[in-house]
């Protein structure tokens, strides 16, 4: 039997050239990079147990808000929900590539994902590219935008992993985290977007495609609000606090999307919703079965023990997560591997829950290529080259990545 960092490596490099050569499902992916690593170590049939308790983890934690979102998703992209979004958007921002990052931006807290935005926004910034001879930086803002909030706000799928995987409760203060995260993401949101964004034509002004084409305000934002009003009532009144609850607040946001929506629109989105949402969630499953696997083993918790010394603690998790999503890709999976392997050391207290959270979140950023399903879609999408990808996707956000780790690092070192 090999040590567990050895075993983790080849099953890091087996999901790499599965995730980038293959067209295997995510989830059978997983579970077979679980099995690589059982036979490695001689982990034994508890590696079974684990991994099913890892995955049923999961669904606990994550199946009523992804499918939520999905199904919100379906209905605003059938309602002309999108277009009224951006339209609202552009005429205050005047700027195609700001209308696209905040519209990525926004979309993900209600969708709980970053890449259905994309896939959401890009037939109409397609449309808006066309007509007003726009570049294609318009979708590597959409997208940047879409992932920012997605990894850096609570409780997306990537905070709330986190924080579960912690078992932080009362501990975590979400407020104190909000009050830097959120400002934090917008800061790197405004820093891409001028990275990026080049002086082009004006968006969405009276008369534009993107308005004359677009539904009632309420079909678009009305699902996209509430759950974040929601959200910030459960947080500020204690009477109300059950409506802080994730699950609450998208169940809120899915009542208000299918109201709004022809009986129609209302069936085939759930139908197409409920399809995605199962895909996410199996893929998710298999990551937190993966994570647990690891977990349970122990070797690479007692490595990080002996070793502690080799690092600052507050760069483990933020080391460890650039590693595994460079690996496989998928930032929930990330997120929900790396607080397995470290909830177990003494890491988490030692740096703080708020600067774990924030160094995790600012891991799974960094280093997304070959093996992230998004640079694909891009690639896809734009018809770009792989070097104009890495220039515009993965570069702009290995940056904001060591930008948060570098701000969190510093406010750790003076507060």
């Amino acid at each position: 039997m090999v040590s567990a960092l050895l075993a983790l490596a080849v099953t890091l490099a087996f999901l790499c050239v599965v995730s980038w050569r293959s067209r295997y499902p995510p989830f059978l992916t997983l579970i077979g990079g679980a099995l690589i690593f059982v036979l490695l170590t001689g982990a034994g049939t508890e590696a079974v147990t684990a991994f099913t308790r890892g995955a049923g983890a999961i669904f606990s934690l994550l199946a009523i808000p992804i499918f939520s979102g999905a199904i919100i998703a379906a209905v605003i992209r059938r309602n002309g929900g999108v277009e009224r979004i951006i339209s609202d958007i552009g005429r205050a921002t005047h700027r195609p590539h700001l209308a696209a990052g905040v519209a990525g931006y926004l979309l993900s807290v209600p969708m709980m994902c970053c890449i259905t935005p994309f896939i959401v926004l890009a037939p109409l910034l397609s449309h808006i590219r066309s007509e007003y001879h726009l570049t294609t930086r318009i979708f590597y803002i959409a997208a940047v935008g879409s992932v920012f909030s997605f990894v850096l706000l609570y409780p997306l799928p990537v905070t709330y992993a986190i924080v579960s995987g912690l078992n932080a409760g009362a501990a975590f203060d979400v407020e104190a985290y909000m009050l830097v995260a959120f400002p934090l993401s917008l800061l790197i949101l405004a820093g891409a977007t001028v990275l990026l964004m080049a002086p082009e034509a004006r968006c969405c002004r009276p008369g534009s495609p993107a308005e004359t084409t677009a539904a009632p305000r309420r079909s678009g934002w009305l699902p996209v609000l509430l759950p974040i009003a929601l959200l910030i009532i459960g947080n500020i009144i204690p009477g109300l606090s059950f409506l802080a609850n994730i699950n609450i607040a998208l169940i809120g946001g899915l009542v208000a999307a299918l109201a709004v929506c022809s009986p129609g629109t209302r069936e085939e989105a759930a139908a197409s919703g409920t399809k995605n949402a199962g895909i996410i969630l199996f893929d998710l499953c298999g990551a937190g079965g993966l994570g647990m696997v690891i977990a349970t083993e122990g070797g690479l918790t007692d490595l990080v023990l002996a070793h502690g010394d080799l690092f600052a603690p507050l760069l483990v998790p933020f080391l460890l997560a650039a590693l595994l999503q460079a690996s496989q890709g998928s930032r929930v999976v990330t997120a929900i591997v790396t607080t397995t392997i470290l909830a177990g050391t003494g890491i988490p207290a030692t740096v703080g829950i708020l600067p774990f959270v924030l160094m995790t979140a600012a891991g799974t950023m960094v280093l997304s290529i070959f093996t992230d399903p998004y640079f694909w879609l891009i690639r896809r999408t734009t018809g770009d080259s792989v070097p104009d990808v890495l220039k515009q996707y993965t570069f702009p956000l290995t940056c904001a990545g060591v930008a948060v780790a570098a701000i969190t690092a510093m406010m750790s070192a003076f507060l």
